[in-house]
């Protein structure tokens, strides 16, 4: 997982929302190998990652959050295997740094790890249902005790979504399916935090997300021909003005 990118950044530079020291970045130069579906394998060149001991607890719990999101959706299409490395994200080791702070104000990990053991045991999300609506509504809770301005939780969102696209899409096919998803699950995080705008604001920001969370035709299932990341930049672009 790519915590973000040059890319991001300077989206996030641009459209005004944070600095790159408010976000505690620390300059690196990495190269993470994407999986290819039918093709040769793909470098991305990753330039400059979060730091996530200064990253804002409010953008932790959105990214946090979107990885949960699609992990929720792909458990209850039955994709097992898929679900398992988001659904696992808010108790991994390897994430620690995200989690800092969040029990302090509610986070219920054992929750999550109650999801991990169902996951190794194969149980279908019908047969843990309630357990999955805990687990949404702990992080729900926890990201409302956070606080954070809406307007930069969202922005952070739309930039990582399109950074987290980039990543997935080359020559037209899906090539890091782990991206796809991710970008999904952040849409839906956006959108759900946009019924925390002021009105008329709300509705006009909510219309936008819906149309860019529709280009993810079968959720965060793979597809044989995703959509254009320029479509996607593009409608990224048009939500991100609105909230200027």
């Amino acid at each position: 997982m790519v915590f973000c990118n040059f890319r991001c950044l300077l989206s996030l530079c641009l459209l005004g929302c944070v600095s790159l020291t408010s976000l505690g970045c620390d300059k690196q130069t990495t190269q993470q190998s994407m999986p290819n579906q039918g093709a040769a394998p793909i470098s991305v060149s990753i330039d400059v990652e979060h730091d996530m001991h200064t990253l804002a607890l409010p953008l932790r719990l959105a990214f946090m959050t979107g990885h949960v999101k699609a992990g929720m959706a792909l458990y209850r299409a039955g994709e097992l295997q898929m679900a398992a490395p988001h659904l696992l994200h808010p108790v991994s080791e390897t994430h620690e740094k995200e989690r800092e702070g969040i029990d302090k104000i509610g986070f219920n990990g054992d929750l999550f790890e109650q999801v991990s053991a169902a996951l190794e045991a194969k149980q279908l999300a019908t047969d843990i249902e309630p357990l999955l609506a805990k687990a949404e509504a702990n992080l729900a809770m926890v990201a409302q005790r956070a606080g954070g301005d809406t307007v930069e939780i969202i922005q952070f969102l739309l930039a990582t979504t399109v950074d987290e696209y980039t990543i997935a899409i080359n020559n037209g096919a899906i090539t890091d399916l782990g991206e796809y998803q991710d970008a999904y699950g952040f849409v839906q995080v956006a959108l759900a935090q946009s019924s925390s705008l002021p009105s008329p604001l709300d509705n006009k920001v909510m219309a936008g997300l819906k149309l860019l969370a529709a280009l993810w035709s079968k959720g965060p299932l793979p597809v044989e021909k995703p959509e254009s990341v320029a479509k996607v930049t593009d409608l990224v672009a048009k939500v991100s003005n609105l909230l200027k």
